[in-house]
């Protein structure tokens, strides 16, 4: 009997043990568990150092609200702003960065170290980043570009987006590749569909926005989003070249009545339209299209007249349909009306002599 309560109590404490190794493995594995998940939520909300590029007014978007953002979340410790402002008076970016004690560097010279900064952003600046740059920032650099790449690469991509009549619009966010502009892995893209009367200040300003915002959302959630960029489609690629004020000279011949008012929409702020009139030159303001006009095939392209339902100049394009004008001044003189145009430089004009304009 004795025998048989030695056995029975050897056993007992052999599963009691038992019972409190399973236990204690387990509660070893949850205690792990949760100074991993403490270890990796420590990680994911440390601090960054921010080093943002940008040059003007696009950019000061941006940077105001990244700096937003920096005040208001624990996230940014660092913000620091670079221009590339030879000039002794300050751009409105750099008295921006003066009123909330941003510190500016001066491109290209930047005197920076390894790891100083954890990420570079870069908004409408305008220069190549070089390896030897991309190097110095761990998580890389990115870029907030104002098109759904891979349309519209380029200097001018908004301008360019306007000039051919697109139907959207959009941001792409995305990682900078050294020394070629415009090709790095998209981390995300917004679009916008374009109404058809907007023109280049208030779809900058719109794209400008949506940009800041996705810059900010980029740097609440790093550094996942960067593991999740893709790379861009080697399809529908386009590019916006730089443009100058020759853009503005209208080409009568070859454009369409839309074609010329899309040229409208996207240099407006920019250049004015320009032509010939009689040996004259003059800026074309206020322009717009008449939905109802039929096509005007008795006429010759180029023919300028004074439209007296729409109280404006108008002038035939390619296709055979007016684009018409509210306003115009003579290079030298000031803007008037259409009317007042028309008194000074139609009216006592021989008939046959009046519908010429000089492309």
């Amino acid at each position: 009997m004795s025998d048989f309560y030695f056995q029975w109590q050897v056993n007992k404490r052999l599963i009691m043990t038992t019972k409190f190794f399973n236990l204690s493995i387990i509660y070893t594995k949850l205690f792990l568990k949760e100074k991993y998940i403490c270890f990796y939520e420590n990680l994911s909300r440390r601090y960054y150092n921010v080093l943002f590029f940008g040059s003007d007014l696009i950019s000061l978007k941006s940077l105001q609200k990244v700096n937003q953002f920096r005040k208001s979340e624990n996230i940014i410790k660092r913000l620091d702003l670079v221009t590339a402002n030879s000039s002794k008076n300050k751009t409105i970016i750099e008295k921006y960065a003066q009123t909330e004690n941003i510190r500016l560097l001066q491109w290209p010279h930047l005197d920076i170290k390894n790891n100083e900064y954890d990420i570079g952003i870069i908004v409408a600046f305008g220069h190549l980043i070089k390896e030897d740059v991309l190097k110095k920032f761990p998580l890389g650099m990115v870029n907030v570009h104002p098109s759904l790449l891979p349309r519209w690469r380029g200097a001018a991509p908004i301008i360019y987006t306007l000039m051919h009549g697109d139907e959207t619009a959009g941001v792409s966010l995305m990682k900078i590749k050294p020394n070629i502009f415009d090709v790095g892995e998209i981390i995300s893209q917004q679009k916008v569909l374009i109404s058809k009367d907007i023109k280049l200040p208030e779809l900058t300003e719109q794209l400008s926005d949506i940009g800041a915002d996705m810059l900010v959302e980029c740097l609440r959630t790093l550094p996942t989003c960067l593991t999740k960029a893709i790379p861009q489609s080697n399809e529908g690629v386009t590019y916006a070249k730089k443009i100058n004020k020759g853009i503005s000279e209208v080409r009568w011949f070859s454009m369409s009545a839309k074609d010329v008012y899309n040229l409208y929409r996207a240099i407006y702020g920019l250049y004015p339209l320009t032509t010939k009139f009689r040996d004259k030159r003059i800026k074309l303001f206020n322009a717009f299209l008449v939905n109802s006009d039929p096509e005007y095939t008795n006429k010759s392209v180029g023919s300028l007249e004074y439209c007296e339902n729409t109280k404006a100049i108008r002038i035939l394009c390619k296709d055979k349909q007016f684009i018409y004008f509210r306003t115009l001044r003579v290079l030298g003189k000031r803007e008037i009306s259409a009317l007042d145009f028309y008194n000074g430089y139609i009216k006592n004009v021989p008939l046959d002599k009046r519908n010429v304009v000089i492309c």
